[in-house]
């Protein structure tokens, strides 16, 4: 939560709302983190809404589907700095 966690607390609430949705379709595992991430990370990377309003909106809107978009292309787009950070043994067996 280190990208913009300072304007964190002014969405707290709204962040809430989305989860508590999420939870009501059977989503248990996604957190306020997850969504401020989304939001700053894919939602608002190339342009941020300028009034309050449009962020809260904007938030409030997000589709469960453009969230697992996100979260499945997060999973699957992720480096490794070396080998030695890699299980082999694994690979292995």
């Amino acid at each position: 939560m280190d990208v913009l966690s300072h304007d964190f607390d002014e969405y707290e609430l709204w962040l809430r709302k989305k989860q508590k949705e999420f939870q009501r379709h059977g989503y248990d595992q996604v957190t306020i983190d997850d969504l401020w991430e989304f939001c700053t990370s894919f939602l608002w990377k190339h342009h941020r809404p300028t009034r309050y309003y449009q962020e809260v909106d904007s938030i409030l809107s997000i589709h469960m589907n453009d969230y697992f978009n996100y979260a499945s292309l997060k999973a699957q787009v992720y480096t490794i700095s070396s080998l030695d950070d890699m299980e082999l043994d694994d690979l292995l067996i």
